[in-house]
């Protein structure tokens, strides 16, 4: 379980690192509001540009902590009376999880199970796909070989995006299939009473078919290389010399390279969480990615004279609970292909029996 515990050790860093860059930004953003106010324009005064000190990011990284704590608490906020000589007035706070729910129009729950629901079913196409079509490429050439190596370069080079603009314009635009925009397809499906498991499916189909698109050719050219660099090893050569079918060797084969695949699998996991980041946004899928995308942009709104201004948000609340998640998921895949990877690999086994 070493390795357990060199994952978690990188994740816990990497919050830590990514909480303190977090409330640098977030003290920018709040120093230069009170300098150029929020309309962008130069008050009387300037406020002083300074980094925060280690302490006082250690403070804010707590506070971020505290804040993803709290969004799952189902608390209301607090209602203050302030008494002045003009009248009474009420001020109202909303609880963490009252303020997440008003800005990102989603639960923190339905959030993480949404981006859960996507990246599960898009890993068990990509690794059941890429498995079968590299195994086959690499023990047995041909065609198959011959067009996965065609197509492993250039897919390598084409962002996520780009098979989301693509999907969009083949799959709903020319055949309507499924939705561009998950949230208001759910909101009709609700007041069409038509919300079921297919529905939620359904909305989410587009997203799952773009990822495992743009991962699934590079993902199965790396098994494809598996497969080949293991067929050439000696013990595998004299497996047809004697008359062992083919589907028996492909089976020892996938067997002996299994242990690879997973730890492959397991890396390759990052780069589908940054995709899908990136697709939930563009498909309005109110995940994760959809959460740290409404984390930071400008903001533009009229004034009563007319006149448009604009300032720019940052949550650094937001964007830390996105990492906490995204961490998660991370040391969770670790944990479960490292279980996985002890149990394929009876060398491995010993080993940690041994010590």
């Amino acid at each position: 379980m070493g390795r357990i515990a060199r994952e978690l050790t990188v994740v816990l860093i990497a919050l830590i690192i990514t909480g303190i860059l977090t409330a640098q930004a977030d003290c920018k953003v709040n120093i230069t509001s009170k300098q150029y106010g929020i309309y962008n324009i130069p008050t009387n005064g300037t406020a002083k540009v300074h980094f925060l000190s280690l302490n006082e990011s250690l403070h804010r990284l707590r506070e971020y902590l505290t804040y993803s704590v709290e969004v799952f608490k189902h608390e209301k906020g607090k209602r203050t009376i302030i008494k002045t000589e003009k009248g009474v007035y009420v001020s109202y706070s909303p609880s963490p999880r009252e303020w997440f729910v008003g800005l990102y129009k989603t639960t923190p729950e339905h959030a993480i199970l949404l981006t859960f629901v996507i990246l599960s079913l898009t890993m068990a196409l990509i690794f059941l796909t890429g498995l079968y079509w590299g195994v086959r490429a690499g023990y047995k050439g041909g065609w198959s070989d011959r067009v996965l190596s065609s197509l492993a370069p250039i897919f390598s080079g084409i962002p996520g995006w780009f098979w989301a603009i693509l999907m969009m314009w083949l799959l709903w635009w020319n055949l309507n299939v499924s939705t561009i925009n998950y949230m208001d397809y759910i909101k009709h499906a609700e007041g069409m009473k038509q919300l079921d498991l297919f529905t939620y499916l359904n909305a989410l189909l587009l997203p799952i078919i773009t990822l495992t698109v743009s991962n699934v050719v590079v993902y199965t050219f790396s098994v494809r290389n598996l497969i080949v660099k293991e067929r050439s090893a000696e013990y595998f050569s004299i497996d047809p010399l004697k008359g062992l079918p083919d589907t028996r060797i492909m089976r020892k084969l996938l067997r002996t390279t299994l242990p690879s695949f997973l730890t492959f699998t397991s890396y390759n996991f990052l780069g589908l969480m940054s995709n899908a980041m990136a697709v939930e946004y563009l498909f309005n899928v109110p995940g994760i990615g959809y959460v740290f995308a409404k984390s930071v942009g400008m903001v533009y709104f009229s004034t009563e004279s007319g006149a448009m201004h604009r300032y720019l948000f940052f949550s650094g609340n937001g964007i830390f609970f996105v990492t906490l998640v995204m961490g998660l998921f991370y040391f969770l895949n670790s944990a479960v292909m490292e279980v996985l990877y002890l149990k394929l690999d009876p060398r491995v086994r010993r080993d940690v029996q041994g010590q």
